[in-house]
C-alpha cells in the first residue's frame, strides 16, 4: 500500500472526527440553550413553590390560632387550680391553728372549773369543821332519830306484804299481753328485714356496676399502653436494624482499608511485610523503628497525588530510628531479607510534637497558594518532622501549570529577599502533571519524565483510620446493647401490662357473675307476697300500757315501802357508826384541806403556762388570714379572666409562648410574601409555558444526541480498521528489522512506535550493552537495517542513500552492499544506481 493511500485514509478519518466534533459542539450548544431555559424557569418554579408554601402556612396559621386558644384556656385553668390549692392549704393551716387555740381555751376553761371546784370543796370542808351544826350536836340527834326509825320500820313491813300480792296478779296478765305483742313485732320485723335486704341488694348492684365501669376504663388504658409499647418496640427494632447495617458498612470499610494497607506495603517490596513482622517481634530495639515512611502518609486530594509522589518518592521507602543502636539492628534485619537493596534510614530522636510551621503556612495562604503539607494527612509525628526537615513539605507549593509558575515569578508575591527567619523560603513547586519548578533566581523547569504513579494509586475515600473505625464499631455495638436492654424493658412492661389486663378481665368477668346473682336475689325478694297481720297493734299496746301503768304504780309503792324500810335500817346502822367516825372524820377533813390547797396552786401555775401560748398562735392566725385574703383576691381575679365555657376541643402539650412564636413567624412570612390570586395564576401559567418549551427542546436535543452517537460508532469502526492496517505495517517493519539485525549478530532488537506522539525509537542490545556504548559503525549498521526494513513495509517512489558506510569497517561495508543488492532484486520494475567518489578535491 502506498503512503498516499494511508494518508488519504487518515485524512478521511480526521475529517469524520472533525465532523463528529462539530456536531457535538452544536448538540452542546442545544444543551446549553436547554440549561438556560431551565435556569430561566427556576425563579418561576421558586415562585410556584412559594405559592404552595403560602397556602400551607395559611392553613397552619388557622390551626395554630385554634391551638393557641386551647393552650391559653389550659394555662388559665392550671393557674386557677394552683391558686385554689394554695388557698386550700392556707385555710387548712389556719383551721389547724384555730383548732389548737380552741383546744388551749378549753384547757384554760377546764383548769378554771377545776380550780373553782377545788375552792368550793375547800369551803365545804371549812363549813363542816366550823359550821353551827358541827360535830358537837350530832350525839343528841343520833339518839332521837333511832327511836323514830324503829317505829317507821314496823309500819313499812306491813305495807310491803300487801303490795307484793297485788304485783303477782298484774304480772301474770302483763305476760300474756307481751307474748301477743312479740308475735306481732316478729311479723313486722320480718317485713322490714326483707325491705332492708332489697335496698342492700340494690346498692350492691350499683356498686358492682360502678366497679365494672372503672375496670372497663382501666382495661382500655392498658390496651392503649400495650399498643404504645408495641410501636416503641418496632421503632427500636428499626433503629437496631439501621445500626447493624451501618456496623456492616464500617466492617466492610475496615476490610477495604486493611487490603489497601497491604497493597501499600507490597509497593515497597514483597519482603517488606515479613520484615515489618520481624521488627515488631524484635525486642532489642530501644524504640520500634518507623517505616516505610509512605505507610503513614496519605494524600487527601487525588488531583495532586501524582505531584506529591514525584516530590516524596526518594524517601517513601525510608525508615526512622531513634539511635545508632536501633539502626544497627535494623540493618541486620535488612541484610536477612534483602541483600541487594537497602532503604534509607534516618537516625533522630523521636519528637513529641510537630515543628512549628504556622508562619510558613500562613505566608503561603496569604499568597493564595497551596503547599504539599496542606494536601497530606500524616498519621505519625516523627514522620511528619522528617518530611518537614528533609523535603520541606510546608515550603513546597503546588501549581496548576507552568504558566502559573511564571506568573508567580513575575508578580514577586513571595518576596524572596525579605523572608522572616521563622518563615522558610519557597524555592520549589510541582504541577499536577509532575513537572518540577525551581523557584530560585535561575528559575529552572524540569518537565515530567512520564513515570507511572506508584505510591498514591489507591482510590481510598475513607476519612477515618482503622483505629477510628474500630472505635466507631465499639460505639455502635454498645448502642445496640443499650437498645436491646431498652427493648427488653419495654417487653417486660408490655408483659406486665398484659398480665394486669388479663387480671382485670378476670375480675370483670367475676364481677359480672356477682351482678347476675344479685339480680336473681332481687327478683326473688320482689316476688315474695306481703304478710297479713291478724291482730291490731294499737289495741294490744293500749292493754299493755294499762297493765304496765298499774304494775308500775304497785311496783313503785312496793319499792318505795321497801326502800324506806331499807333506808331506815341503814339509817339506824349509820347513826350508830357515825358517832364512832366523828373523830376520824375531823382528822380526814384537815388532810383534805391541805391537799386541796396544793392542787389549787398547781392548777394555777399550769393555767399560766397555757395562757402564754395564746399570743403566738393569735399572731400566726392573723398572718394566715392575710394570706387567705390575698389568695381569695387573686382567685377572684383569675375567675373573672377565665374564659366562658365553650365546646370541648382538642388539647395541646405546647406552651402559649411556643405557639405564639410559631404563629408570629407565619404571620411575618405571609406579610413579607403578600400577593393576589391574579399574580399567582399568572406565575403558574408562565411557569407551565416555559417548562413545556424546555421539555420540547430536550426531546430534540436527545434525538440529535442519539443520531450523533451512531455516527461516532461508525467513525470509531473506521479508526479501528485504520489501526489494523497501521499495526500490520508496524509488524512487517519490526520483523524485517529483527531479521536484518540478527545477521549482524545483534540480539533482542526492536522498534518502538508511538502513533499518538508520532515518535519512533530504535532499541538495540548486544551482549546486554546499552545503546550509548555502541560504536559509530554499529550505529550505522542499525540505521542501514532500519531503512531497508522501512522500504519493504511501505512503498516509496524515490529512495536516496548518502555516506551510509562512513563509519563501517570493510567487513560491514561489504555485507551492507550485499544486502542492498539483494533488496534491489525484489523491485524489478525500478531503477537503482550507485555513485562512488573516486577523487575528492579538498581545495
Amino acid at each position: 500500500m502506498k503512503v498516499s493511500q494511508l494518508d488519504q485514509i487518515k485524512q478521511a478519518y480526521e475529517g469524520a472526527v472533525y465532523t463528529v466534533q462539530s456536531i457535538y459542539q452544536r448538540i452542546n450548544n442545544m444543551k446549553d440553550r436547554h440549561m438556560d431555559m431551565l435556569r430561566a424557569t427556576e425563579p418561576l418554579e421558586q415562585e410556584v413553590k412559594k405559592i404552595d408554601i403560602r397556602r400551607d402556612q395559611e392553613r397552619k396559621k388557622h390551626e395554630l390560632e385554634i391551638e393557641l386558644n386551647v393552650a391559653r384556656n389550659i394555662e388559665a385553668q392550671q393557674e386557677l387550680i394552683t391558686v385554689q390549692n394554695e388557698l386550700d392549704q392556707t385555710q387548712k393551716s389556719k383551721d389547724m391553728i384555730e383548732a389548737k387555740m380552741t383546744e388551749i381555751m378549753n384547757q384554760i376553761r377546764n383548769a378554771d372549773q377545776r380550780i373553782e371546784s377545788l375552792l368550793s370543796e375547800r369551803s365545804d370542808i371549812e363549813k363542816d369543821l366550823l359550821g353551827l351544826n358541827g360535830l358537837r350536836e350530832l350525839n343528841y340527834q343520833f339518839s332521837k332519830e333511832k327511836k323514830e326509825i324503829e317505829l317507821t320500820i314496823y309500819r313499812l313491813s306491813r305495807e310491803c306484804e300487801q303490795y307484793h300480792q297485788t304485783l303477782k296478779e298484774i304480772e301474770q296478765e302483763q305476760n300474756n299481753l307481751q307474748k301477743q305483742i312479740d308475735e306481732f313485732e316478729n311479723l313486722r320485723q320480718q317485713s322490714n328485714q326483707n325491705e332492708e335486704e332489697r335496698q342492700k341488694l340494690h346498692h350492691e348492684i350499683q356498686d358492682c356496676q360502678k366497679k365494672q365501669n372503672e375496670w372497663d376504663k382501666i382495661m382500655t388504658s392498658f390496651t392503649d399502653d400495650i399498643n404504645i409499647n408495641n410501636d416503641n418496640i418496632q421503632n427500636k427494632q428499626s433503629t437496631i436494624d439501621f445500626i447493624q447495617n451501618e456496623l456492616k458498612q464500617r466492617q466492610h470499610d475496615i476490610d477495604e482499608l486493611k487490603k489497601i494497607e497491604k497493597d501499600k506495603t507490597n509497593v515497597y517490596g514483597t519482603w517488606i511485610s515479613d520484615c515489618l513482622k520481624a521488627i515488631e517481634n524484635e525486642n532489642r530495639f530501644h524504640r520500634k523503628p518507623i517505616g516505610p515512611i509512605g505507610r503513614y502518609i496519605r494524600c487527601i486530594e487525588p488531583r495532586w497525588s501524582y505531584a506529591v509522589e514525584k516530590h516524596l518518592a526518594p524517601i517513601m521507602s525510608s525508615f526512622i530510628c531513634t539511635d545508632v543502636h536501633d539502626e544497627g539492628i535494623l540493618l541486620e534485619l535488612f541484610a536477612h531479607y534483602s541483600r541487594g537493596y537497602r532503604p534509607t534510614i534516618f537516625v533522630m530522636k523521636y519528637p513529641e510534637r510537630v515543628h512549628d510551621i504556622s508562619g510558613t503556612l500562613d505566608r503561603i495562604r496569604r499568597a493564595n497558594l497551596l503547599s504539599i503539607y496542606q494536601v497530606l494527612k500524616i498519621d505519625n509525628i516523627p514522620v511528619e518532622c522528617v518530611l518537614i526537615d528533609f523535603k520541606q513539605i510546608e515550603a513546597t507549593i503546588l501549581l496548576e501549570d507552568l504558566q502559573h509558575a511564571k506568573r508567580i515569578r513575575q508578580s514577586g508575591i513571595l518576596r524572596w529577599e525579605k523572608i522572616d527567619k521563622k518563615v522558610k523560603q519557597v524555592v520549589e513547586a510541582w504541577t499536577y502533571d509532575g513537572s518540577n519548578v525551581k523557584l530560585d533566581k535561575a528559575f529552572r523547569i524540569y518537565t515530567n519524565d512520564k513515570q507511572p504513579a506508584r505510591y498514591f494509586t489507591s482510590n481510598n475515600t475513607q476519612s477515618l483510620t482503622i483505629n477510628e473505625l474500630n472505635i466507631e464499631i465499639t460505639r455502635l455495638n454498645e448502642q445496640i446493647k443499650q437498645m436491646n436492654l431498652s427493648m427488653h424493658e419495654l417487653k417486660s412492661i408490655r408483659q406486665t401490662t398484659k398480665d394486669n389486663l388479663d387480671k382485670m378481665k378476670h375480675m370483670s368477668h367475676e364481677n359480672q357473675k356477682i351482678i347476675n346473682e344479685l339480680n336473681k336475689q332481687l327478683e326473688r325478694l320482689n316476688s315474695t307476697m306481703p304478710i297479713a297481720y291478724a291482730y291490731s297493734l294499737d289495741e294490744l299496746q293500749d292493754k299493755l300500757k294499762e297493765c304496765t301503768l298499774a304494775y308500775n304504780t304497785a311496783t313503785k309503792k312496793f319499792n318505795d315501802a321497801k326502800e324506806n324500810k331499807d333506808i331506815r335500817h341503814q339509817d339506824l346502822a349509820d347513826v350508830t357508826q357515825k358517832h364512832e367516825n366523828i373523830v376520824k372524820k375531823i382528822e380526814s377533813k384537815n388532810d383534805e384541806y391541805t391537799t386541796l390547797t396544793e392542787k389549787i396552786n398547781d392548777e394555777q401555775s399550769e393555767r399560766q403556762q397555757i395562757q402564754q401560748q395564746m399570743p403566738k398562735l393569735t399572731k400566726k392566725c392573723s398572718q394566715f388570714n392575710e394570706d387567705i385574703q390575698k389568695c381569695q383576691e387573686k382567685l377572684n381575679e383569675l375567675t373573672k379572666k377565665k374564659p366562658k365555657k365553650s365546646k370541648p376541643s382538642k388539647t395541646t402539650n405546647r406552651s402559649v409562648r411556643e405557639i405564639q412564636q410559631e404563629l408570629d413567624a407565619i404571620n411575618n412570612f405571609l406579610k413579607s410574601n403578600e400577593d393576589t390570586i391574579e399574580k399567582r395564576r399568572q406565575a403558574i401559567d408562565e411557569f407551565k409555558a416555559k417548562r413545556d418549551a424546555a421539555l420540547a427542546l430536550k426531546k430534540v436535543y436527545e434525538q440529535c444526541y442519539r443520531q450523533v452517537q451512531n455516527l461516532e460508532k461508525f467513525v470509531n469502526k473506521r479508526k479501528e480498521r485504520f489501526g489494523q492496517i497501521a499495526d500490520r505495517h508496524q509488524y512487517l517493519l519490526r520483523h524485517k528489522f529483527k531479521d536484518l539485525m540478527e545477521k549482524y549478530r545483534f540480539d533482542d532488537c526492536d522498534i518502538k512506535i508511538d502513533h499518538k506522539k508520532e515518535q519512533l525509537e530504535i532499541i538495540i542490545k548486544k551482549n546486554q550493552r546499552s545503546v550509548a556504548s555502541l560504536s559509530g559503525g554499529e550505529r550505522s549498521i542499525s540505521t542501514f537495517c532500519f531503512l531497508i526494513a522501512l522500504w519493504g513495509s511501505i512503498y516509496q517512489p524515490f529512495r536516496l542513500l548518502d555516506e551510509i558506510d562512513i563509519y563501517m569497517d570493510n567487513e560491514k561495508r561489504n555485507s551492507s552492499l550485499e544486502h542492498l543488492y539483494e533488496n534491489t532484486q525484489y523491485y524489478s520494475s525500478s531503477q537503482h544506481a550507485r555513485c562512488i567518489v573516486l577523487k575528492m578535491n579538498l581545495a
